[in-house]
């Protein structure tokens, strides 16, 4: 058998709206609650890059909804890395449906790959790489095309601002739109929407909203610590957070004890972590990701940062889990 991708060819016509949406990882509700913010209708052209299912809690759900989503004549399915047909639960049906599933959508102006490319030749393209390419944004070349790719979560691409919506690479004409959704304790689900040469996008999350009550000016010297750039050193070891120095540039932070973990080799190590503080006043709404007695960790409008309460805010502690890669 080939190794080679699958290409599917699909025209997006004049004046109608390309809404893609990858690794949705087996939430379904968030998945109906995006295409509903989206207004996703029969005049839209919408195209899943991929990773439909796996480490969510709607596994089997989303993939029998996608492929009976996919039947329309404006749905488009790729496969991603997660996308496999040896699930136990899956029908014969499903199985063969994901099973041939293409690794590469082209049309005029774009072409969707879950993971990434390794040159304009799509007939080139090997399906192993389509399907997990770690990085690449960064290792891209220059292409003819726009490229737009889930799979890797943009907060890796961030070093100063934590931020999980999409990234637009005008340079490189690459489009990373992957929210982090459940693999990233504050990922959403994006809707990147292609409208007439124009960019746009809308985003989900399962996070509570709450009301600011007191107003913050934004902190400048950030940092977001990404999964490549993940060694840290624990210099205060607290039950709830823990003061760290970041390895790879030296700066100091504190972040939520639940990022910090230790691999094999005994590196410890930090991601989704930042010291950076969200500009916001009061009575803005903004989404709970953890709180603690003297600050929260929020995200506005798809930002990740800090606030500080002053122990004036009651919120429990949210549990929360670092990204894995």
């Amino acid at each position: 058998m080939s190794d080679l991708a699958k290409i599917k060819r699909v025209d997006i016509p004049k004046g109608a709206r390309a809404i893609c949406v990858s690794d949705i990882h087996g939430e379904l509700d968030l998945f109906k609650k995006l295409l509903c913010k989206a207004k996703f209708d029969a005049s839209d052209v919408l195209i899943l890059l991929g990773d439909l299912y796996s480490k969510g809690s709607q596994s089997h759900e989303t993939v029998k909804f996608c492929m009976e989503l996919s039947e329309k004549p404006n749905v488009h399915v790729l496969k991603g890395n997660c996308d496999w047909s040896g699930e136990s639960y899956l029908s014969a049906r499903e199985a063969q449906w994901l099973g041939d599933l293409p690794h590469i959508i082209d049309s005029d102006d774009f072409v969707f790959v879950h993971a990434g490319l390794t040159s304009n030749n799509l007939q080139d393209q090997q399906s192993a790489t389509c399907m997990k390419h770690d990085n690449f944004m960064e290792l891209a070349p220059v292409f003819d095309k726009w490229v737009v790719t889930g799979h890797w979560p943009v907060n890796n691409y961030c070093h100063e601002i934590h931020c999980c919506n999409p990234i637009v690479n005008e340079k490189k004409r690459v489009i990373a739109i992957d929210g982090g959704n459940v693999l990233n304790f504050s990922g959403q689900l994006n809707a990147f929407i292609i409208e007439d040469g124009r960019f746009s996008h809308v985003h989900v999350d399962n996070l509570p909203m709450i009301v600011v009550s007191e107003s913050q000016e934004e902190s400048g010297g950030s940092i977001s610590v990404a999964y490549l750039d993940r060694f840290v050193e624990i210099l205060e070891d607290g039950e709830q957070l823990c003061r760290i120095r970041h390895l790879q540039t030296g700066k100091i932070l504190t972040v939520p004890k639940s990022l910090i973990w230790e691999e094999g080799d005994g590196n410890i190590c930090c991601v989704s972590a930042t010291d950076y503080h969200l500009p916001c006043a009061a009575g803005d709404s903004v989404s709970l990701v953890q709180a603690f007695p003297d600050r929260i960790l929020a995200k506005a409008n798809g930002v990740l940062g800090w606030i500080n309460t002053g122990g004036r805010l009651g919120y429990k502690a949210r549990c929360c889990q670092g990204e894995r890669t």
